[in-house]
């Protein structure tokens, strides 16, 4: 698993504090790890796996402090999210930059 000082010191990270960063950095952890069972993944060693896993924790992050809006007239309420690519392929793209992933045949 990704500690904090990786991630401040390789991968320069400051948007997630230190007593968040475990449980971000292991849900993080937990996508890459479904996308190695659904896709190839190739990677340059554990640096690149980590930096992945730092880029998506702050993914994540980021995602759970836009939170929802709501909004309510009478009995009918509407929720409204910030999201502008769905989680899947948001993190997806980030684990990109550091990890060749291939969906394909090859």
């Amino acid at each position: 698993m990704v500690k904090y000082e990786f991630y401040v010191n390789q991968y320069l990270g400051s948007a997630i504090p230190e007593k968040a960063f475990s449980g971000v950095a292991a849900q993080a952890q937990q996508h890459l790890d479904r996308f190695k069972r659904i896709y190839r993944v190739d990677s340059s060693g554990e640096a690149a796996e980590g930096m992945a896993v730092c880029a998506m924790a702050e993914t994540l992050w980021d995602r759970r402090k836009e939170g929802t809006a709501s909004a309510s007239i009478g009995g009918v309420s509407v929720r409204y999210t910030a999201d502008k690519l769905p989680l899947n392929r948001a993190l997806y793209q980030k684990a990109s930059i550091y990890l060749d992933i291939y969906r394909g045949v090859g």
